[in-house]
C-alpha cells in the first residue's frame, strides 16, 4: 500500500469507489495520479455516456483542463477502493518547470492518448458488433493485457466497461464473448476475460476484417 509513503502523506487520498472526482464541464485545478485501485473515464455522446477508458496504478489524469485552462473535457469516477494523490494547479505547474523527466512522461502519455482516441475513431467505423469487440479485446490485450504465468493475457476491462466504449448493450457484449470463448480464443473465469491465445485472437480479427471487406463480393 502507498499511504505509507511520504509523497502519499502529503497529497494522497484514500477515496471509496462510486466517487466522481469530476463531470464533464467542471473547472479544473488540479490533476490525480492513481497509486492504488482504478478510475473510469467517461463523456457523454448524445445523452449517453460512454466509456472511454479505465485506468489504474501509475496512471495520471485531469490534467489537460490545468494545461489548457478548459472546463473538463470527461468525467472521473472511482470504480475500485483507490488511493490517489491530488495535485493542485501550482504544484503541478512546479513539478512541469522543475523537472524534464516529468514533462516527458506527459507528453508522451498525451500522445498515448492522441492514438487510442484515433483507434476508437476507428473501430466505431466497423460495422459488424464481433468485429469491434474482437478489435477492442486485441487493443486491450496489446496495450493493457495483464500477463498471465500460463501465457495468456487478462483483459483489464469488464464486459461492461467493452458495451460502453462500442456503443454496444452489455447484453450483445455478453453474447459476442460467448461465442467467441466457444473457439477458445478466450477463457472467462471468475468474471474476467483472458486471451488465452493472442496470436489466434489477432488471426480471428484479420478474418473477420477481410470478411467485412469483401463479404458482398462473397455473396454474390
Amino acid at each position: 500500500m502507498s499511504s505509507g509513503s511520504p509523497l502519499f502523506e502529503r497529497f494522497g487520498k484514500t477515496i471509496p469507489k462510486g466517487t466522481v472526482l469530476f463531470h464533464e464541464g467542471d473547472l479544473g485545478q488540479e490533476m490525480y495520479i492513481i497509486q492504488v485501485g482504478r478510475v473510469k473515464i467517461s463523456k457523454k455522446v448524445r445523452n449517453i455516456e460512454k466509456t472511454l477508458s479505465v485506468i489504474g496504478k501509475g496512471e495520471f489524469f485531469g490534467e489537460m483542463a490545468i494545461l489548457n485552462d478548459k472546463p473538463r473535457s470527461a468525467a472521473a469516477e472511482v470504480v475500485e477502493d483507490s488511493e490517489i494523490l491530488v495535485i493542485d494547479r501550482n504544484t503541478f505547474e512546479t513539478m512541469i518547470k522543475g523537472n524534464t523527466e516529468i514533462a516527458l512522461r506527459i507528453i508522451k502519455k498525451l500522445a498515448q492518448r492522441l492514438q487510442e482516441a484515433d483507434n476508437q475513431i476507428e473501430n466505431l467505423l466497423i460495422k459488424d458488433n464481433t468485429s469491434r469487440l474482437v478489435n477492442l479485446l486485441a487493443k486491450i490485450a496489446k496495450d493493457k493485457g495483464i500477463d498471465t504465468v500460463m501465457g495468456g493475457v487478462v483483459i483489464d476491462a469488464t464486459t461492461e466497461d467493452m458495451a460502453s466504449m462500442l456503443g454496444m448493450a452489455k447484453e450483445q457484449v455478453d453474447k459476442v464473448i460467448e461465442k467467441i470463448a466457444k473457439s477458445r480464443i478466450i477463457d472467462i473465469k471468475q468474471g474476467r476475460i483472458i486471451v488465452t491465445n493472442r496470436e489466434q485472437l489477432n488471426e480471428f480479427m484479420e478474418y473477420l476484417e477481410k470478411k467485412e471487406k469483401f463479404g458482398d463480393m462473397g455473396e454474390a
